[in-house]
């Protein structure tokens, strides 16, 4: 939890306009999500597969997205909001 809390206050932004992304629940979005940050899980690589049907993966996570390249888009969309 401290490496999110000094990943805050080395930003000028508030948490909950932070986007952590990473590919694991244990290790980035459920601690990003826990400090009050949006959260994108990708779904790559061995923790991709290992976590795809976690339940938590849809409700603990802001977005799950498939490859980096959705990021764009996928902020843009969030901002609009």
């Amino acid at each position: 939890m401290k490496f999110f809390e000094h990943v805050i206050e080395a930003t000028p932004a508030a948490a909950d306009e932070i986007l952590y992304v990473g590919d694991r629940l244990d290790n980035d979005i459920r601690p990003a999500a826990e400090a009050e940050m949006l959260t994108a899980l990708v779904r790559r690589g061995p923790w991709g597969t290992i976590q795809q049907h976690d339940p938590e993966a849809d409700t603990v996570a802001t977005m799950r997205i498939d490859s980096l390249a959705e990021l764009p888009e996928r902020v843009a969309a969030c901002n609009a909001r």
